[in-house]
């Protein structure tokens, strides 16, 4: 499927990068340094205060453990280009990982807020 996608605000950008995972996805705006930003792989989260973190952090029983480098990879992301903006991770992560990654990365700027959304009854 291909799908347009027009302005690339914070409402249109992520909902092109959330169709861009499974379909072809072009995005338009007539803010000519966004459309510049996007082709030069340049992240518009330069200028957000905050950052709300919900990538996947899949769980393997097995061994009881959540696999959270998709958090870490933003984590490092922000603190890079923004390392100000407040990160609030809405990922499954495991008791007491926000603290230990505050110290890992070294920032007080990383903060946990659980969701409470029941699988397939999100909206």
């Amino acid at each position: 499927m291909k799908i347009a996608v027009a302005g690339t605000g914070y409402v249109g950008l992520s909902n092109a990068v959330l169709l861009a995972q499974h379909q072809e996805v072009t995005a338009i705006d007539i803010v000519d340094y966004r459309v510049e930003q996007i082709n030069a792989h340049q992240p518009p989260i330069k200028d957000a205060d905050f950052v709300i973190i919900a990538t996947p952090t899949n769980y393997d029983p097995v061994i009881n453990y959540f696999d959270t480098s998709s958090v870490e990879s933003v984590i490092q992301d922000v603190m890079r280009v923004n390392p100000d903006a407040v990160m609030v991770i809405k990922s499954t992560v495991p008791v007491g990982y926000t603290k230990d990654a505050c110290e890992r990365f070294g920032t007080q700027k990383l903060i946990f807020s659980p969701e409470f959304l029941r699988e397939g009854r999100a909206l």
